[in-house]
């Protein structure tokens, strides 16, 4: 099993400090450490975002979902599970955008050239699957699929079962292959 989230981002930030030590930071008050948190977590919810929302709402809900974050931090227990954890106020976030802003099948506004039409017509072909997958399989998708995380931390990030895990990323695997 390979390096796990947090580990991954505290090797590719290239600061000695690791994750665990900007969020205890943070959550102390230190506004230099909640702003290296956000530059080093910021893919990580824009890919959680993607796949859920149209691309103009994607920095919309990445900049929400650090609001809930700065508002909440100091209620996470544990500060390794903090990717996990802002995993799961992006859904939450994205969730709640969805029904604010629900979609339309129309192509954005800019004009599409030719050879991006291949691309925005698989991107929508995709979210509209995943908008007919239940939430909670889709969740599951979504973080292993598009983020790459292990069952243990799918687990860990939706509070569920890893057999439950397992069966719901099966059925949504399958179910976006007969969608798509």
């Amino acid at each position: 099993m390979g390096p796990s989230i947090v580990e991954s981002a505290a090797e590719t930030s290239g600061s000695a400090a690791p994750l665990e030590e900007w969020v205890k930071e943070a959550q102390r008050g230190e506004r230099l450490a909640f702003e290296q948190l956000v530059r080093q977590t910021e893919g990580l919810a824009r890919k959680t975002a993607f796949p859920l929302l149209p691309s103009h709402l994607v920095d919309d809900a990445v900049q929400e979902s650090y609001l809930v974050v700065f508002q909440k931090l100091g209620h996470l227990r544990d500060p390794r599970a903090f990717q996990a954890w802002l995993c799961r106020i992006v859904l939450h976030v994205c969730y709640a955008m969805q029904k604010k802003y629900p979609t339309t099948a129309e192509l954005e506004d800019r004009a599409v050239e030719a050879d991006h039409s291949e691309h925005l017509a698989t991107q929508m072909a995709l979210r509209g699957a995943l908008a007919q997958i239940s939430e909670e399989a889709r969740n599951v998708l979504i973080l292993r699929e598009f983020l790459g995380l292990d069952y243990e931390e799918i687990a860990f990030a939706l509070k569920l079962p890893l057999g439950t895990v397992r069966s719901r990323l099966h059925y949504g695997r399958k179910k976006l292959a007969k969608l798509l």
